[in-house]
């Protein structure tokens, strides 16, 4: 039997692995452009130029890129330079070693960059030169390389010489580029112009870096470019935000065309609101959905996550920023353009939102193939409230030092989808939604504008309540209440009977949306109750009711049964479903009537569509109050109770959470929602229920309802007829 013997080994890389690195690894030439360019700016250079001479043809064709950099020495060219995945720019990165002139970190850090030059042609020179050094020339023929054994074997000649191309105190690189492997089109140059000349975000201001364009001959190829600062001038909508382990700061501006303002008057005007460190921004408190459809299945994080992680810096995606310019391509508005096929066309192809490192792009977001956000697949679920890419010119700025997380793919496609990746993109979706919901708004009063005419017409009232009142005011008014009267209360009463069918019933349209809001509370409530080993009395329970609130087309088509309820009892029904949630998420659900029995009333009306409406008030409070992120179950608390100060008897649901950011009369409409997996329809539902039962949704301030001091958030209020029913 022969004793195991142990060899040393060594891998022996072939030639042909340059060839992977640079022509089968970069998707297009557009990238492999992208990526000499950006080498110019890791050089500490001001500007880059651009030459693409007579591209459009194999054999005379010439790629030029000249910067005005650091350059090279002999040793930096031999010892960096020809050596594949060199860590030279990692270890500046991790080190903080920034340049001299300009303060930047290395945006690249792979070492295979500069082998996009293969992508782009067969014979490369380059040409640099370092300040006080002699000039370095380098001459590739990357087909006979690659046709050596092995990657030892594939010789390159490196001459040293006196300067010609970087004469006197001019130092730099120099890269030409012959022998093209792929005729360039129009539309091949156009792109690429925008790429590059987007490398650096066009508002950044501390660091400039200029990138010259120059096509020979001069073909009109880039003649008549619709520009990011041109299409601004169209965009109605304007946000910034600035999130960091703080807060979310954000700034939103609606700013209507002046054509607008002038014909509609009074009903069109601009709107701005700023919100200052939002603590409770729902990023730092609920976990990302493990898919883009489980954003109602969000649970809540351990812990508040940290942006800046110095004990895990793996974890670190560091403060973001962003911009975006937002459009309405509504056929209405596009009317009023100067020029709708160059900005339609404009935003279809840059359209997106884009991710800066330090001002400098992160390839490929933000390009037409990359919806890396998901918003083209969200709008077709509700084109009416989200914004697709052709709708948005967005940029994300991260600071490269502090975002140690997140590292680029070598294919320069992105990001590599690790943690941090999935945290940073979970971060920029709830921002979003804030300006999806602050855009809603001014989107509904402009529907409203374009449905009022200019005089005497009442069609754009808010609701269908103060266009009756409007027309019983004109009546009377006009001396006629005796002859028309009677049919001003016919038109109330049809419409009253109307709603209370819709509401009890939830008929078809808006009506089967609510149906869909109920079910899908009912059905989240009973299958956590499940999972969470509640008795099986209490889950027969909420069974039952979940089965009453979807019993066939008999509860769908007629009225609601009125019956006399205790306001006590309603809280009792809620509550049986509702506090295992609460109890789950840490949160206590006060009863109000026990402390105050005095207090109770009697009422009549449909106990399904009260308990739902209550329901719907208990679910948005735990909502917000696991947002807040707050941890001290004493703080966490929802008190459900009566009130006599208001005009009529009232039950009450006050919460700890953050409070309402929006006027009473915007939280009430259809489809108007904060929360970035909710339909917009449970304070809808709460509101026109109200309204059928003769009462109404308030929200009263702190001083104007008795509520325990631990309540600081929001205060919603059930207000019934003030005659109490006995």
């Amino acid at each position: 039997m022969m004793t195991p013997k142990e060899h040393k080994a060594v891998f022996k890389p072939r030639a042909r692995l340059l060839e992977l690195l640079g022509d089968q690894l970069i998707r297009h030439h557009r990238i492999a452009l992208f990526e000499l360019v950006k080498n110019a700016y890791d050089a500490d250079s001001p500007n880059v130029s651009v030459l693409l001479k007579e591209v459009d043809s194999l054999d005379s064709g010439l790629i030029e890129i000249r910067d005005e950099g650091e350059g090279m020495d002999l040793e930096t060219v031999l010892n960096v330079w020809l050596e594949p995945a060199s860590d030279h720019k990692a270890k500046r990165r991790e080190n903080d070693v920034r340049t001299p002139r300009f303060n930047r970190l290395p945006v690249g850090e792979k070492g295979v960059g500069r082998f996009a030059v293969q992508k782009l042609g067969r014979r490369t020179q380059l040409v640099t030169r370092r300040a006080g050094h002699r000039e370095i020339v380098l001459e590739m023929d990357w087909e006979q390389l690659v046709k050596s054994h092995y990657l030892s074997d594939a010789a390159v000649s490196v001459i040293e010489r006196d300067p010609e191309v970087f004469p006197g105190d001019l130092h730099g690189t120099l890269i030409r580029i012959t022998e093209l492997k792929e005729k360039w089109t129009r539309g091949d140059v156009r792109r690429a112009y925008r790429a590059v000349t987007a490398m650096v975000s066009p508002f950044a201001t501390n660091d400039r870096f200029d990138v010259e364009f120059q096509i020979l001959p001069d073909r009109g190829w880039l003649d008549d470019l619709f520009s990011a600062g041109k299409a601004e001038e169209y965009a109605l909508f304007k946000f910034e935000f600035w999130l960091d382990d703080r807060g979310l700061e954000w700034h939103y501006r609606y700013i209507p065309y002046d054509s607008l303002k002038a014909e509609f008057s009074g009903l069109v005007k601009d709107r701005e609101k700023k919100v200052k460190r939002d603590s409770a921004f729902e990023f730092f408190s609920l976990e990302p959905p493990e898919n883009d459809k489980g954003w109602k299945k969000r649970e809540m994080r351990k812990e508040r996550i940290r942006l800046v992680d110095h004990d895990f810096p793996e974890k670190s995606i560091g403060p973001v920023m962003g911009r975006f310019l937002v459009f309405d391509l509504d056929p209405k508005i596009k009317s009023r353009l100067h020029d709708v096929q160059g900005l339609t066309r404009f935003l279809k192809e840059q359209g997106g939102v884009r991710v800066y490192r330090d001002g400098m792009r992160v390839y490929d977001y933000g390009e037409p193939e990359n919806d890396w956000l998901g918003l083209d697949a969200r709008r077709v679920q509700k084109p009416a409230r989200l914004m697709s890419n052709n709708l948005v010119l967005g940029e994300i700025h991260l600071d490269l030092k502090e975002s140690k997380g997140l590292h680029e793919k070598t294919n320069r496609e992105g990001f590599i989808e690790n943690e941090a990746y999935r945290e940073f993109r979970y971060a920029v979706l709830c921002v979003l939604s804030i300006l999806e919901t602050e855009r809603g708004k001014d989107k509904d009063a402009l529907r409203q504008a374009f449905k009022t005419k200019k005089e005497h017409d009442y069609t754009g009232m808010d609701s269908p309540e103060a266009a009756i009142d409007v027309l019983r005011k004109k009546v009377v008014d006009a001396g006629m209440a005796d002859k028309l009267g009677s049919y001003v209360n016919r038109v109330e009463e049809t419409y009253n009977n109307a709603r209370e069918v819709l509401m009890s019933a939830v008929g078809a349209g808006l009506g089967l949306s609510l149906v869909f809001h109920e079910i899908e509370r009912g059905v989240r409530g009973l299958v956590h109750a499940i999972e969470h080993g509640q008795s099986v009395d209490r889950l027969i329970e909420m069974g039952r009711q979940l089965a009453e609130m979807l019993e066939g087309a008999s509860f769908l088509v007629r009225k609601s049964e009125r019956e006399m309820l205790k306001a006590s009892d309603l809280f009792k029904y809620v509550a049986f479903s509702s506090r295992p949630r609460c109890e789950y998420h840490n949160i206590r659900l006060l009863n109000g009537f026990e402390n105050l029995p005095d207090k109770d009333f009697s009422l009549k009306g449909s106990r399904r569509m009260l308990t739902a409406t209550l329901t719907n008030l208990v679910d948005n409070a735990i909502h917000w109050i696991k947002v807040t992120g707050e941890e001290d179950i004493d703080k966490r608390c929802i008190w459900v109770g009566p009130s006599h100060d208001l005009e009529g008897p009232a039950i009450i649901v006050a919460d700890s959470g953050p409070g309402f950011q929006d006027a009473p009369e915007e939280v009430v409409k259809p489809f108007f929602t904060r929360r970035l997996e909710g339909m917009g329809l449970g304070l809808y539902y709460a509101d026109m229920a109200m309204k059928a039962h003769s009462g109404r949704l308030a929200f009263p301030d702190d001083a104007d309802v008795e509520t325990p001091a631990a309540c600081t958030g929001a205060v919603v209020a059930m207000v019934f007829s003030g005659r109490e029913e006995k």
